[in-house]
């Protein structure tokens, strides 16, 4: 068999050097590409439960609204079967006082405050979940649904009407009580205003609700296709750099088995 002339040796010792450096790094590689992949499955599933945790913030401040949205409702009928009994006793000033009381409605006020504020507490945990959902948002790919600026700012609308109604039917209560305003009706009046404003405070909450349920539904299915799509990536990834490897060897192989030859 013919020797190798130098040129050949020094192709042969290159290849081999070339082969043995490309072989590391493809192995490199394959464990980098692992890593990577529990590192972003980990971050993915941290924005993920984030997500899931904002939306089950304002699940419960929903909750809490629901409950006072209730209590005043309640409150509400209470008023309406007092007004009532007074319609039958107009002129019996004992009855109204009793059945009437400056209490009645400072309740009403007290209770619809409460709403209020729960519902400035439900506006500030999704106004702070915008930032993330926009961060999250701009990742190729990743497309959360989130509230819609409509649903709060609804929402938001409904209850400063629903206190301003409750206002209304205080100051009907108290007005009729002290003799400024003859006719009882005007109460029941102002009770069916707050009765219909409760209505559509629930209604605007509903939609909040679901909205709410979407988001978490859709963050924890996307953190299982997340998973399962860059797992997939990382076993292509491991075939192309193992082809490499395999490759490799036999090219150093093959150079190795020349100069020796």
């Amino acid at each position: 068999m013919n020797e190798m002339s130098m040129g050949q040796k020094v192709w042969a010792w290159t290849a081999i050097v070339v082969s043995v450096i490309v072989l590391i790094l493809a192995a490199a590689g394959v464990i980098g590409v692992w890593v990577g992949r529990g590192i972003a499955i980990d971050v993915n599933n941290s924005l993920m439960d984030g997500v899931i945790k904002l939306a089950g913030v304002g699940e419960e401040a929903s909750n809490r609204l629901s409950k006072g949205i209730g209590e005043l409702g309640s409150g509400v009928g209470e008023v309406e079967a007092a007004v009532d009994k007074v319609s039958q006793n107009v002129s019996d000033k004992g009855v109204i006082l009793t059945l009437l009381p400056p209490e009645r409605e400072q309740n009403l006020v007290s209770k619809a405050d409460k709403v209020a504020e729960t519902v400035n507490s439900i506006s500030s945990s999704i106004g702070a979940a915008r930032d993330l959902y926009a961060s999250i948002n701009s990742i190729p790919f990743v497309s959360l649904p989130k509230p819609k600026d409509e649903t709060v700012q609804a929402l938001e609308s409904g209850i400063n009407d629903l206190q301003n109604d409750v206002d209304q039917l205080a100051s009907s209560i108290k007005d009729f009580r002290e003799g400024a305003a003859a006719e009882v009706s005007k109460i029941s009046s102002a009770a069916e205003d707050v009765k219909n404003r409760l209505q559509t405070g629930e209604d605007n909450l509903a939609k909040l609700g679901s909205e709410l349920d979407t988001l978490q539904t859709e963050a924890e299915a996307f953190k299982s296709k997340f998973s399962t799509t860059v797992t997939i990536f990382t076993i292509i990834v491991t075939l192309m750099l193992a082809w490499i490897i395999y490759a490799m060897v036999i090219l150093i192989r093959q150079n190795w088995d020349a100069l020796h030859a």
